[in-house]
């Protein structure tokens, strides 16, 4: 997980989001209708297809959690961090929406964990709450960790399926890749944290 910096919110979000927030709420307390999210529409496009474009920027086309790239062969989606079940009016509020990988958002799905890392507090960074294990791929909490700081990286871990999916194995791939590229990039990588 990379440091993340939100940009400001589009204009359009900043004027509607809290219309739509109580439409989603107001919908998920009518036991007459399904409780199933549906983006609002636009000017005739869904909200998430104008949403992604900002959020890519963001993360420069990672996702904000596992930092798997690019997206469009994994599959992009928008995480809801705080889960629009449980608080429907955040469901359109722009610090609640991050740029995710369908892995990591599946693999949340609508828990509700309040100890949890988002990459864009404003004191995280990736050497304050884990450490990458060079010789498993895995990432594991910074063993200096207070407690409550420990249970948060542990719960980020779990919840996001950091250590899942073959990550660990990837990252090793991409780690070998990554030296013996001349010149690399960084941002042309996966698991930009590994590399720092």
């Amino acid at each position: 997980m990379m440091k993340l910096v939100k940009t400001p919110a589009p204009g359009f979000l900043r004027s509607n989001y809290k219309k739509w927030g109580k439409r989603y709420k107001a919908k998920r307390e009518n036991p007459n209708r399904s409780n199933d999210f549906i983006w609002a529409i636009y000017q005739g496009q869904k909200v998430n297809l104008l949403l992604l474009p900002f959020l890519r920027i963001e993360t420069n086309f990672h996702c904000s959690f596992c930092d798997g790239f690019p997206l469009e062969t994994t599959g992009e989606t928008i995480e809801h961090f705080r889960p629009k079940s449980s608080f429907p009016l955040l469901s359109y509020l722009w610090a609640n929406l991050l740029y995710c990988c369908k892995y990591c958002n599946e693999n949340k799905g609508e828990n509700l964990e309040r100890s949890l890392i988002k990459p864009n507090d404003i004191n995280y960074s990736f050497e304050t709450y884990f450490l990458f294990d060079y010789d498993s791929g895995k990432i594991e909490p910074n063993p200096a960790l207070i407690s409550t700081e420990k249970l948060k990286a542990e719960n980020t871990i779990r919840l996001y399926g950091l250590n899942e999916y073959n990550r660990p194995l990837w990252r090793k791939r991409f780690l070998k890749l990554y030296l013996k590229t001349e010149n690399p990039d960084i941002e042309d990588f996966p698991y930009r944290f590994i590399f720092q």
